[in-house]
């Protein structure tokens, strides 16, 4: 179910004030007209009755006398034949009697021997009262309606500016850079759109500013790495050639080779997603992950582990190769630096990549903060799972951990 807008909620919450307002006011009147009813009708017909009580108190016979629109009844107890039927058997009080000719109010007296019936005919107060309860109704309709197309327009009106300011907001996503062009109110929305403008803007100034360094510290780096890497070159042709100046020159070269992959991943971070595709290579998952099971296979070997690749699928997504190759050295390094024995695996499925390792497993406690900035499973600081994170949030990557102290930790990546 779609939560309902502001527009929706405003419009019903003024037709459910309408209407409950209205219904009120009806129910009100009618309750009205029939306790004046009660009140007028039958405190006068009493008073008309007893009056005729005290007049006829003499008289020993049955007496029906006929008046304008009233008739009075004085009859035996015993005998109710001069009374028509629909009249017989009230007790004492008012009543009210519709009947198929006409309506009627009667009010019923009882002396010793003797009932007294005052019949009064109030067929056209009844016609009346129909016409007025029907009129209510039409004009409660009529509210309703009324009430109904003035909702929409006040509701239309009152979030005009804020509809405008929404859509305006939701362009500037696809905008970068845009600024607001409505005009808006001194009021609340004006304030807040004053404030979305300035917050934006700010916004758009770190992150161009982000961009630029991003962009120049890459470029600026790549003139003193490139320095270094013809020094190395030199070295290698110049040198004596033993083998621990060979071991020194290579991994100075290995060191200069991951600030190269390191400095290209930060120039990618600093874009933005779709910026970033187009500037990245895409390659097959599992061409990519061998060569990075390549790259760090010598420094597994060199601590007695076992680097393995494991394919649990004949076909892999293609993927960026900066970026995935970024997510997956850092893995692996994190995988080898924790781990002192056993096997570290990298497994692919056909959506998905996974990095197991035998290592000592993360606690409980530094599970739900072990991906944030500076912290790291041995409780030292860290950018490895930060940077994975990132990436993959630039990505829309799906980034999962698992912890099976203390034999080891499985961190899952869903393309």
């Amino acid at each position: 179910m779609m939560p309902l807008t502001i527009n929706a909620r405003l419009r019903w919450g003024l037709n459910l004030l309408i209407v409950t307002l209205s219904l009120v006011a009806t129910v009100a009147m009618v309750l009205l007209v029939f306790w004046f009813e009660r009140s007028l009708f039958y405190n006068h017909l009493q008073s008309d009755l007893l009056d005729q009580v005290r007049a006829h108190a003499g008289l020993e016979q049955s007496l029906v006398q006929p008046m304008a629109d009233t008739t009075y009844y004085k009859l035996p107890a015993e005998q109710q034949s001069l009374l028509p039927e629909p009249f017989r058997g009230y007790p004492e009080g008012g009543h009210e009697v519709l009947l198929a000719d006409g309506a009627y109010n009667l009010f019923v007296h009882y002396e010793p021997g003797w009932e007294h019936v005052l019949v009064q005919d109030q067929s056209e107060f009844e016609r009346y009262e129909l016409r007025v309860f029907g009129g209510a109704a039409l004009a409660v309709l009529a509210i309703w309606i009324l009430g109904f197309w003035l909702s929409q327009r006040l509701s239309r009106q009152i979030l005009q500016p804020v509809s405008r300011l929404a859509a305006e907001v939701a362009r500037l996503r696809h905008q970068p850079g845009a600024r607001l062009q409505g005009v808006y109110p001194q009021d609340e929305v004006g304030q807040l759109a004053h404030t979305f403008e300035e917050y934006s803007g700010r916004v758009q100034e770190l992150l161009t500013r982000e961009q630029q360094f991003s962009a120049n510290a890459s470029h600026e780096l790549r003139t003193p790495m490139m320095v270094i890497r013809g020094a190395l070159d030199m070295l290698r042709e110049t040198g004596s050639g033993t083998a621990a100046e060979v071991r020194q020159l290579d991994r100075m070269a290995a060191a200069l080779d991951d600030m190269q992959r390191q400095v290209e991943l930060f120039l990618q971070l600093s874009r933005a997603p779709e910026a970033a595709a187009r500037h990245d290579t895409f390659v097959p998952l599992g061409q990519l992950a061998a060569a990075c099971i390549e790259i760090w296979q010598g420094q597994a070997g060199a601590r007695g582990l076992t680097l393995a690749l494991t394919v649990a699928a004949d076909e892999h997504p293609q993927v960026p190769a900066t970026l995935a190759g970024a997510v997956i050295n850092n893995l692996l390094r994190n995988a080898l630096a924790h781990t002192s024995e056993g096997r570290i695996e990298l497994c692919l499925g056909p959506d998905w990549l996974e990095v197991c390792d035998s290592g000592e497993g993360i606690e409980p406690e530094v599970l739900a903060r072990v991906r944030e900035r500076g912290i790291s499973r041995s409780g030292g600081f860290g950018l490895g799972l930060a940077i994975v994170e990132r990436i993959c949030e630039h990505q829309g990557w799906r980034l999962s951990l698992a912890s099976n102290q203390p034999i080891g930790t499985c961190v899952r990546i869903v393309f």
